[in-house]
């Protein structure tokens, strides 16, 4: 019998969380061996509010294990966080996921880790570098000091928009980012239902942080177990569904190009001329009514 993975979920809160990590599990797709930890276990909510705060410092919005929200000081996690993924490190876990988009010091071991903040950060870049103007949704109001998610090249073409919570009000969502063409809400906190309700306000495609962390946690454990063929299945089928106009061999010639294969390889691939694929491709981005490679990359990256 296959040995099932092993993964220790980390929290910037205490643990457990059940109002985040069993929605990431449901998304996996596949059976694994769960333990959770949290890098303010241990601390009395009480007492965290007399543990001594820097100014101008980094403020995180986090849960106790009393269900208790707090905004807490980003330093004192960071160095917590640290010395709890350094000791999950010696104890033989197949992942470690840090179930956080707030943490901005590198964390570096030896067992394979996902790290919420350089994968969200990542697939908002990937957004941004195909022309999506991007729409960034944070959990917590900053008050005044220096915006803590740097990211560089991918916020050049976004705007941000503050809730105060993850159950803050959200109904002027739609004055607030109209002129974005996706919404990513970054904060691990924002749940499936809420992500629908900006988008039902503001007509726009919404992706929340623990979405995103779990395709990507589910892309490892599809790597570990063989089951890729059975994840590009999955895209031919929703990109079917979502565009009925495309023809069998336009749909092949699109998964392809968005895979990043030329036009040569996607002809070898497909035992068809080279003249035939661009001829394909021109037809599907016609259909689309997109006018380059990277505007069809980003309408399926919206999927």
């Amino acid at each position: 019998m296959a040995r099932l993975p092993r993964i220790a979920f980390v929290t910037i809160g205490q643990a457990p969380r059940p109002d985040i990590v069993p929605h990431l599990i449901r998304q996996l797709d596949t059976e694994i061996i769960v333990e959770e930890f949290g890098a303010l276990d241990g601390i009395d909510p009480t007492e965290f509010d007399k543990l001594p705060k820097a100014p101008n410092q980094i403020a995180l919005h986090t849960r106790f294990a009393n269900g208790e929200y707090k905004i807490v000081s980003g330093d004192i996690v960071e160095r917590r966080m640290a010395a709890l993924c350094a000791r999950l490190d010696q104890e033989n876990y197949d992942f470690i996921v840090v179930v956080s988009t707030g943490l901005q010091q590198e964390i570096v071991t030896k067992t394979p880790l996902l790290n919420g903040q350089t994968i969200v950060e990542s697939w908002v870049q990937s957004l941004t570098m195909v022309g999506c103007r991007v729409g960034i949704i944070y959990s917590v109001d900053l008050q005044g000091t220096e915006n803590i998610f740097t990211h560089g090249a991918a916020i050049r073409q976004s705007v941000s928009y503050t809730l105060p919570g993850p159950s803050g009000n959200i109904d002027d969502i739609t004055r607030s980012l109209k002129n974005c063409d996706f919404i990513v809400m970054y904060s691990m906190a924002y749940s499936g239902e809420m992500a629908r309700k900006v988008s039902a306000q503001s007509g726009k495609p919404v992706a929340t942080a623990r979405n995103i962390l779990a395709s990507s946690l589910r892309m490892q454990l599809n790597s570990m177990t063989d089951t890729r063929p059975r994840e590009k299945k999955n895209l031919a089928m929703r990109m079917a569904q979502a565009y009925p106009q495309l023809t069998r061999r336009e749909l092949e010639v699109a998964e392809n190009v968005v895979a990043g294969l030329s036009n040569k390889e996607i002809a070898r691939l497909l035992d068809i001329s080279h003249r035939t694929v661009e001829i394909h491709r021109s037809r599907v981005m016609k259909k689309l009514g997109v006018s380059t490679v990277s505007g069809l990359i980003r309408q399926v990256l919206m999927l």
